[in-house]
């Protein structure tokens, strides 16, 4: 499913961590005036949709630190893969489980995703809870951000962005920012939501959450079935290719082609490649839960994963006049400029260079999958005996 409805537009500018190359969004906040940049980047910056710097966030604020690749890892969020050749940034927006959900029950916290029908009723229970938890993940018309309390004020909320500032809203700003959707991460009626995390209920056996992950991973790799329109898992990687690939003899066609490429190349791109990192890492982070046999194949399937990265960063770019974020639709009759005619006999050369560097992708990533497989294979051998 695609997270609010709105998944493909709202993705276009919630990934943390990619520059997206467009102005801010007329419901974005504001910059300060001092131009400061916001939340420092480290080395585990990995570009991700919002909720998951939005998690980590709320985790801290409980005294609990966890490596973003970790929590991508437990999340699902470091396997995931969907591909709309209609609509390049779709995919990044299409999910098949609550990735919430999934990481904050592998730590070991209950959860929970609160729905109102209207608008009211949602600020009121949001301001309720936020006395009693401390913060909510809530999705906005421009991004994901933490709301905390205002200690001042018990009408207002403290807002924490994308990039780390704080806001303060009252009442009529936050109903104003509110996504009204059809569920939060996960289908349901159309209302407004938020994200709760609950008490700690247990201390997780790392290692079973471990597998658990791996398990997950699998499934989001080897998934065949379309998901909401979607090719998704490794079967994406064919659809992207096809795409590529095929030829137009119509020049607005070829256009239209190219602008996609373009488009897709501005941010899911970077977005699949750092997910393919933070695998890497994860199961790096992971090996210490399992024993020799198990970890040699999570080395393998980390190299694996790190390869796929690699293939992806060398995907060559098609440089156009019209901004990727502003590509839209040409007219049937709109005439094609000397720098779209010149994207369009660049992309003709590129675009086998493209498709051959997403099969080595692919190829790199069927290699950790088998890993994967093998890995999981050799730690329930040794939890049997």
């Amino acid at each position: 499913m695609s997270p609010g409805g709105a998944g493909a537009r709202l993705a276009r500018r919630e990934v943390s961590g990619v520059s997206q190359n467009e102005a801010p969004a007329s419901d974005a906040e504001p910059p300060d005036a001092s131009g400061e940049a916001g939340a420092e980047v480290t080395e585990e910056a990995f570009a991700s949709l919002g909720y998951v710097d939005c998690l980590q966030y709320c985790l801290e604020q409980r005294g609990e630190h966890q490596p973003k690749a970790l929590l991508m890892g437990v999340s699902g969020e470091s396997f995931r893969l969907c591909f709309d050749r209609n609509d390049p940034v779709r995919g990044l927006a299409v999910i098949s489980h609550n990735p919430l959900r999934a990481a904050c029950a592998a730590l070991g916290y209950d959860s929970d995703v609160v729905y109102h029908r209207d608008l009211e009723g949602a600020v009121s229970a949001l301001l309720g809870d936020l006395s009693a938890r401390g913060c909510a993940i809530l999705h906005t018309r421009a991004e994901w951000v933490v709301v905390e309390p205002d200690g001042s004020d018990p009408s207002r909320v403290v807002a924490r962005l994308a990039d780390g500032r704080l806001r303060a809203w009252p009442r009529s700003r936050l109903e104003q920012m509110w996504l009204q959707e059809p569920g939060l991460l996960e289908l349901g009626l159309e209302g407004y939501y938020y994200f709760l995390i609950g008490d700690k209920q247990r201390d997780p056996d790392q290692r079973e959450s471990a597998m658990a992950s791996l398990r997950r991973g699998v499934r989001l790799l080897t998934r065949r079935s379309r998901l909401d329109g979607c090719a998704s898992g490794l079967a994406a990687y064919d659809e992207l290719r096809q795409s590529l690939l095929r030829k137009q003899r119509d020049q607005l066609r070829q256009a239209r082609t190219v602008r996609k490429y373009a488009l897709w190349h501005s941010l899911p791109l970077a977005y699949i490649g750092d997910s393919r990192r933070a695998a890497a890492s994860y199961l790096t982070l992971i090996q210490a839960h399992f024993e020799e046999e198990a970890r040699d194949h999570l080395r393998k399937a980390a190299e694996g994963f790190r390869k796929a990265a690699q293939a992806l960063d060398e995907v060559p770019v098609v440089k156009q006049a019209v901004a990727p974020a502003a590509a839209g639709e040409p007219a049937a009759d709109a005439p094609l400029g000397r720098a779209e005619r010149q994207a369009i006999r660049s992309f003709s050369y590129l675009r086998r260079k493209a498709a051959g560097r997403l099969r080595r992708a692919q190829r790199a990533e069927e290699q950790a999958l088998l890993e994967l497989r093998r890995a999981l294979e050799a730690a329930e051998r040794k939890h049997d005996k």
